[in-house]
């Protein structure tokens, strides 16, 4: 059997963007796990702290709206 590898991984929700999630590596070999979640597209919020991001098309376009909307009445 392989060796145990010392890294952990906390997934969470992003607390300002739903629909995105983080992901909080710990342990001695965290830069493997790191490397791992970065192969599937998470990208670098901080040191041991990755975020994957999805913007769905309502979200994307209840932003756009927002922005039209602020835009227009200021």
């Amino acid at each position: 059997m392989p060796p145990a590898l010392d890294a952990h991984i906390r997934l969470d929700t992003h607390p300002t963007h739903p629909s995105a999630v983080q992901a909080h590596v710990t342990g001695s070999q965290a830069r493997v796990a790191l490397m791992a979640l970065e192969a599937a597209d998470f990208s670098a919020a901080a040191t041991n702290v990755l975020v994957l991001a999805r913007i769905d098309h309502e979200e994307s376009d209840s932003k756009i709206s927002r922005s039209r909307r602020s835009t227009r009445f200021r």
